[in-house]
């Protein structure tokens, strides 16, 4: 802050009264005046009236109010005590309006919402309360079995806690294509000098959707042809059927993925009628 502009009271003179800031008589804690300069110096108009920075500053304001808000709810329940580019990301992600104000920003570090498609969730089985009550029983005892013998040897030598193992960097992406791998490959092949974390966790997060659709249509193409294994024909039929997946694989051959049925209705047969001889009411076709 260079200060311009202050003026502080003398001691000692009457009537003096320290002058009120723009920003405090518009009610606003982002600073009015430096908006006010710094609209003047960039010449976005031959004229700038005071009320546009008092607008612009309230904006300003307000749009930072709300993402820190959002932003620290995200901390919160992440068990954080500092706002984070991620927090911001989701925050502003998850916000409708906000999303559609920053559709066009991409935020540092903020890595990617987190979206894994329902097909590659392990299915949950359904078990019975007798069953659960029996695990149940089966693991207190299990409990009680390690404390006797925990307690009989503690005279012996003394017990070493295993250390809890870290969670991967899928996991923490909720993904389940291997961010680490995708890293390590990134930078082995020298794409470029710098390769940032968030780009291994994109590229996964790419990778992962793909496969998911196409194995969703590949799947949906072997039960059409009644079979109970993806082939690469159904991987070629699922390709070739969807738009935007054909654009994608557009140089790619796909092996023993065969062709689309494709038949001239040239080269298709003529349909004849065929009627049971004797026939005495009906002249040959020939004629």
């Amino acid at each position: 802050m260079s200060g311009r502009g202050k003026k502080h009271i003398v001691a000692g003179k009457p009537g003096a009264v320290l002058k009120k800031t723009k920003s405090a008589k518009a009610g606003l804690q982002f600073p009015v005046g430096r908006v006010y300069r710094l609209l003047k110096r960039g010449n976005y108009a031959d004229r700038i009236g005071p009320g546009a920075a008092i607008y612009l500053a309230a904006v300003l304001e307000y749009l930072c109010a709300e993402i820190l808000e959002l932003a620290g709810n995200a901390a919160q329940e992440n068990k954080k005590a500092r706002i984070l580019p991620r927090h911001i990301q989701l925050a502003v992600r998850n916000d409708d309006e906000l999303n559609k104000l920053f559709s066009c920003v991409t935020i540092a570090q903020g890595g990617v919402i987190p979206n894994i498609l329902s097909q590659l969730l392990p299915k949950k089985t359904v078990r019975d309360a007798a069953s659960r009550e029996q695990e149940v029983t089966v693991l207190l005892l299990s409990v009680q079995k390690n404390i006797d013998v925990r307690m009989s040897e503690r005279g012996k030598k003394t017990t070493k806690l295993r250390p809890v193992p870290n969670k991967t960097k899928s996991a923490k992406a909720g993904l389940q294509f291997p961010v680490g791998r995708v890293y390590r490959l990134l930078k082995r092949g020298n794409y470029a000098d710098r390769i940032g974390p968030g780009a291994a966790i994109y590229l996964a997060a790419v990778l992962e959707y793909l496969c998911a659709e196409i194995l969703e249509l590949a799947g949906n193409a072997a039960q059409e042809n009644k079979k109970a294994r993806i082939l690469p024909r159904h991987i070629q039929l699922a390709v070739r059927n969807d738009d935007e997946l054909n654009k994608l694989f557009s140089c790619v051959t796909i092996a023993q993925g065969g062709v689309l049925p494709n038949v001239l209705p040239e080269l298709l047969p003529k349909k004849t009628i065929l009627l049971k001889p004797p026939h005495k009411y009906v002249q040959s076709q020939e004629f």
